[in-house]
């Protein structure tokens, strides 16, 4: 049995999808009342900050999808990055009660020579956590995902699509190895069944290194506008973040995290995946045909 959190997020919802086809036994950790047509699909109310409800979640479950970030709005009154630790310290106290033997994470990349942004650093300490905590794991650390739904993906779409001229700020030359949602979620699933993978990390990113001033105008050509561009000093942050999160179908609270997180690279360390997997990431304007067309 496979429990899986953040079912009705961007993430989970796809990973949900793909184990549904195989006709994998999911067990979905929701906070209100879901009903499932599908045999194999259940949900169990439960919230990630109540111990008691993980262990009852946790029950007859062999592997853990973990895809929790605290970012959006909150209820309680802590900072994000203490959500975060207690959230993931609960799920493998509840694991280790009832021998989960292993816990699938999607995090983002990072660059340890780099000082992380508050929203990286925080997905760094629940990686290390979970590294940590004596349970088998595998760790997949994202670059930017392209996908409809996925936050910087909207993010990118709403700057190049409403702004005639794209303020060009210090970020800009920032690197990031962008990679389509398709490609992240056969790696979450298909690990499944790869021993290799287990107690491993793995950077995962697509096929081009791009700066985010290039990604902006490779993306505004795809779609068929010409860009233009202005530079303008300094990083502008709360106010790109203010009126992006007016602008942008995604929380305000995580447009500021992830404007946040721009100064930071995002580009993959060599590793054996390919080798594992059996596939390459398709290409950005092969993940950005994708999208055009289901739209």
């Amino acid at each position: 049995m496979i429990l899986l959190t953040g079912a009705t997020g961007f993430i989970g919802g796809h990973v949900l999808r793909a184990l549904s086809e195989k006709n994998i036994p999911v067990r979905c950790l929701v906070r209100k009342p879901i009903e499932s047509e599908n045999p194999n699909i259940t949900y169990m109310i439960g919230d990630i900050l109540n111990y008691d409800s993980l262990v009852k979640a946790t029950e007859g479950v062999d592997t853990v999808y973990y895809f929790i970030h605290m970012m959006g709005k909150q209820r309680e009154q802590e900072k994000f990055n203490v959500l975060d630790r207690n959230a993931i310290t609960n799920m493998v106290g509840a694991c280790k009660v009832n021998g989960v033997t292993r816990i699938i994470y999607l995090t983002g990349m990072s660059n340890p020579k780099e000082k992380l942004s508050a929203h990286l650093a925080s997905r760094k300490e629940v990686e290390e956590i979970i590294k940590n905590s004596g349970i088998n794991y595998t760790i997949f650390r994202a670059s930017v995902i392209i996908g409809r739904g996925a936050a910087a993906f909207e993010i990118l779409d709403t700057v190049v699509r409403l702004f005639l001229i794209i303020p060009v700020l210090s970020w800009s030359n920032s690197k990031v190895q962008p990679i389509s949602i398709g490609d992240v979620v056969r790696y979450l699933v298909e690990c499944l069944d790869k021993k290799e993978t287990i107690n491993r990390c793995f950077d995962i990113g697509g096929l081009e290194v791009f700066t985010y001033k290039e990604l902006m105008k490779q993306y505004s050509l795809e779609i068929g506008i010409i860009p233009f561009f202005i530079w303008i000093p300094g990083t502008w942050h709360w106010t790109s973040s203010h009126i992006l999160g007016m602008l942008a179908p995604v929380n305000s609270e995580l447009v500021y995290r992830l404007i946040e997180s721009l100064k930071n690279n995002m580009v993959a360390e060599p590793n054996d995946l390919k080798q594992i997997f059996g596939f390459e990431p398709v290409s950005f304007k092969e993940s950005i045909r994708k999208i055009i067309k289901s739209d």
